[in-house]
């Protein structure tokens, strides 16, 4: 560069190039032209480029131009005061070596240029407002390319002009990416309400985790408070099989620190943090170096009064495991994975209370049913064999699972009408004179008005499946009994378990006759297919009996004692 006129045009060409790369949005195309250009005016060979994370102070590989080798680097993070790279940043100027390979300040094992003969090197912090961006560092380059001052200027000018752009483009995509993973938070949360069964929300809220944070893995403790420790219901993530279904102390390491205490606990090195439990590194194989530990608070909700009251209670905690490609846990993973907790200790709670409700609910129907039995001894198990029946044919008939749990509540209360037919016409051993029959022909409506005046039908469990206790006596040829329906009049429910009932009634003890056998059975129902019973449910029994899903009172009798081998069971179902 001896002409000054050519030198000036080149200046400003290079000038030209800079306002060019400044156009640009993306960070790391960016961070590559940017490389390119110092490249070529330092007339190097091959170069680097590092950003500064000022949260962790480490610096991180961004780019590598003439080495493929070094690809292999990309994202790897560094302590800040790491090698030459290290050195320019501390010093906050260029410097330059002329003997790579001979000079101490060289980290020779991250191995960033191992395909090239390293001569030169010349490294230039990226400096805004006096604080560190980054640094470039360019190889094999000519001992005059930055020997004149004015060249050393004109590259503090480059650097100067671009920084400017890195840090715009790298702040407004670090809002991009706090927006995309806020938006991906509001979605995770809508999505843990689609399900109460508890093993698959647990799993989703830990996949999720995974994906937002993006670690090797996430877990969820709970406090068990019958063995009083802490149980790992869920892990997410590649190596989740790996930690499944361990226990520790209710104090033992970081999880139990969190879940007695109510804090929020992060750890970027668990090596350095004595609570730190390594036996369950040991017993699950599972390597941990970070983890961020949540304690999951839900409401306590205390039954009593028109609303209860809400109390704020630990369940349990979560975990966020090793932060992929290196990077220490931030401020924001702590925020998104705190909101996370959050909710998830919410729906985890409905979920609990929802299984708690149901078993409730489940246990007061049995005992409604097993009044029943109590006043007709000669039926004892009919109402839960007949749900079982119907539940099967419905499974068959390809129903949705709301519907089949619907169906198998009402079919168990299909006779609670009996409640209200005396024990004379429930316990007579003979035939029904004409009038006790006629009584006993009421048990539907009086089974519908039992659910009425107890509130039942307000349920919307039962609003929608009452025509299971009030037409499973219907006939399709409008002969059956309360109401004479007929045809559509009668509602798939009824259908099902008219099936179900006349079933069980012909295959099981009576104090008049002994069960019929199968094959009379099935040949009955399907000839009175059509006329009194639906078909399609007259088939699908008969298809779920061949698939080992009905079994008569006997056979459930000798399937309980005694046992039976499994080719013998085999042998009693299919006979």
């Amino acid at each position: 560069m001896t002409d000054q006129g050519t030198r000036l045009q080149q200046y400003l060409a290079i000038i030209q190039r800079a306002n060019q790369i400044a156009s640009s949005t993306q960070l790391d195309d960016l961070l590559a032209q940017l490389l390119d250009l110092i490249i070529e005016i330092t007339e190097a060979e091959a170069g680097t480029l590092y950003l500064y994370d000022s949260v962790s102070n480490e610096l991180i590989f961004k780019v590598v131009k003439g080495s493929p080798a070094g690809e292999s680097l990309l994202g790897v993070r560094l302590p800040a005061d790491t090698g030459l790279a290290g050195y320019a940043l501390q010093q906050r100027q260029p410097v330059f070596v002329h003997d790579v390979i001979n000079d101490p300040r060289w980290n020779r094992s991250l191995g960033e240029m191992g395909a090239l003969h390293l001569r030169t090197m010349f490294c230039i912090p990226l400096m805004l407002r006096g604080e560190p961006v980054g640094v470039v560092q360019v190889f094999n380059l000519p001992l005059e390319a930055v020997d004149e001052q004015e060249e050393l200027a004109l590259i503090e000018l480059l650097t100067s002009r671009l920084v400017t752009e890195v840090e715009k483009v790298r702040l407004l995509d670090e809002a991009q990416r706090r927006e995309r993973r806020q938006q991906a938070l509001v979605e995770i949360v809508s999505q843990l309400t689609t399900t109460l069964e508890r093993d698959e929300l647990l799993r989703r809220i830990m996949n999720h985790a995974c994906d937002l944070l993006q670690v090797e893995a996430a877990s969820i403790w709970l406090i068990d408070h019958e063995r009083d420790d802490l149980v790992l219901h869920i892990a997410g993530g590649e190596h989740s099989e790996r930690v499944e279904a361990l226990r520790v102390p209710r104090c033992q390491g970081i999880i139990g620190h969190v879940i007695e205490t109510g804090e929020t606990v992060v750890v970027n090195d668990v090596r350095q943090d004595h609570r730190f439990y390594q036996g369950l590194d040991r017993r699950s194989g599972f390597h941990t170096r970070a983890i961020i530990c949540v304690p999951l608070r839900s409401p306590r909700i205390v039954l009593g009064g028109e609303r209860g009251e809400v109390e704020s209670m630990i369940i349990g905690g979560a975990q966020a495991l090793n932060p992929r490609h290196g990077r220490p846990f931030s401020a924001e993973d702590v925020a998104l994975f705190q909101t996370l907790a959050a909710q998830a200790a919410t729906v985890i709670r409905l979920s609990d209370l929802y299984r708690e409700t149901d078993s409730l609910f489940t246990r007061i129907i049995d005992a409604i049913t097993g009044a029943i039995d109590l006043k007709d001894p000669y039926t004892r198990g009919h109402s839960q064999r007949v749900s079982d029946y119907s539940v099967a044919i419905a499974q068959e008939l390809g129903l949705p699972r709301e519907q089949i749990y619907q169906l198998r509540v009402a079919s168990k209360l299909h006779d609670v009408g009996k409640i209200r037919v005396p024990d004379q016409i429930l316990k007579k051993p003979g035939r029904l004179a004409e009038e006790e029959f006629a009584e006993m022909r009421r048990h539907p409506t009086y089974g519908i008005e039992f659910l009425r005046e107890n509130g039942l039908l307000e349920l919307e469990l039962l609003r929608n499946s009452w025509t299971a206790l009030a037409q499973h006596h219907e006939r399709l040829d409008g002969r059956g009994y309360p109401l004479g329906l007929s045809g559509e009049e009668i509602s798939l429910f009824g259908r099902i378990v008219a099936v179900a009932d006349v079933f069980d009634a012909l295959t099981s003890h009576r104090p008049y006759r002994p069960p019929m056998p199968i094959d009379q059975v099935f040949a009955l129902l399907r000839n009175g297919a059509g006329t009194e019973f639906d078909a399609d449910c007259v088939e699908a029994l008969i298809r779920a009996r061949a698939r080992g899903r009905i079994l008569t009172q006997d056979e459930r009798e000798q399937a309980v004692t005694p046992p039976v081998l499994e080719n013998d069971h085999a042998r009693v179902v299919n006979r």
